[in-house]
């Protein structure tokens, strides 16, 4: 019936793993859970080849990096079920009705998105613009998420029906860090395929370091700005960028974005970033792409 999808790469996610299979051995209905492995290190896959001695669980090792979306659609070709839940390796369970909660909302639906929380506490200053980011962007009940409920679909943790998935697929054009999620409800709504958005959350867990989060974020924007006439009406970022162009601010804000860029940079890495210098770094970064 339900088959628990989790892309890795370079992130041992056993625990996780052992905890599904835990909570799905007191379930009335059949299970399985497949890893892919997008080409991890040697000590990574190691661990996690452990996955393969639990009961209708595999770990499925690919030989070459194929990206987040070409993953995620190869796992869908090998998963068994009709019920697809994708769940990203960095993942913590809350609940212990986790995998129920998501049956019960399916019964009526196509897509069911459950969310994520961050820890309440900073676990380290390591990892303050991230964890940041998460709490003031990311973290959104039910409720707020289903005010815009394709631009608010996250990869992280949805349900969908496999046949469903198999008419979309993740659009394995995109390349790098960013977006693939957002083209992906982008494809839902323009097939009328309704969302429900529920409060199933689960923790994100890992926190990328500062210097590391801030390089994929603007490997991010670069990916944004490569498919912008896909996004453009779906992402805040180039709605804002497209204003800017077209009251003649780029080159401006462009500019200040130079010059400022090494200070902007201190304030993001440091103990406390601010989050209005991090939306300004953003659309600096985005205004300097040519």
């Amino acid at each position: 019936m339900l088959s628990i999808l989790i892309p890795t790469y370079n992130y041992d996610c056993l625990g996780l793993v052992e905890e599904l299979h835990r909570h799905a051995q007191t379930l009335l209905f059949p299970i399985e859970i497949l890893v892919a492995d997008d080409a991890s290190n040697e000590d990574m896959k190691r661990n996690n080849r452990k996955i393969n001695k639990l009961s209708n669980c595999m770990f499925i090792e690919l030989k070459e990096n194929v990206g987040r979306a070409r993953i995620r659609n190869l796992l869908s070709e090998k998963a068994r079920y009709d019920l697809l839940l994708f769940i990203d390796s960095d993942a913590g369970l809350i609940s212990s009705t986790f995998l129920q909660n998501y049956v019960s909302a399916i019964q009526n639906s196509d897509v069911v998105c459950g969310g994520l929380l961050y820890d309440s506490t900073l676990p380290s200053v390591i990892f303050s613009l991230r964890y940041c980011y998460g709490i003031s962007t990311e973290e959104r009940s039910a409720k707020e998420r289903s005010l815009h409920p394709y631009d608010q679909f996250s990869s992280f943790n949805f349900l969908i029906r496999k046949k469903t998935f198999r008419q979309i697929l993740f659009d394995e054009s995109f390349s790098g860090y960013g977006h693939e999620d957002t083209a992906f409800g982008i494809e839902l709504e323009k097939r009328g395929v309704k969302i429900k958005h529920i409060n199933n959350p689960l923790y994100h867990l890992g926190l990328e370091r500062n210097e590391d989060f801030l390089r994929k974020t603007e490997t991010s924007i670069e990916n944004l700005y490569r498919y912008s006439d896909k996004l453009a009406e779906h992402v805040r970022l180039l709605q804002t960028y497209k204003k800017v162009r077209k009251y003649k601010f780029q080159k401006p804000i462009a500019f200040l974005f130079r010059k400022t860029r090494g200070i902007l940079k201190k304030d993001l890495l440091a103990h406390h970033p601010n989050m209005k210098l991090f939306a300004f770094y953003k659309l600096g970064y985005l205004c300097n792409i040519k």
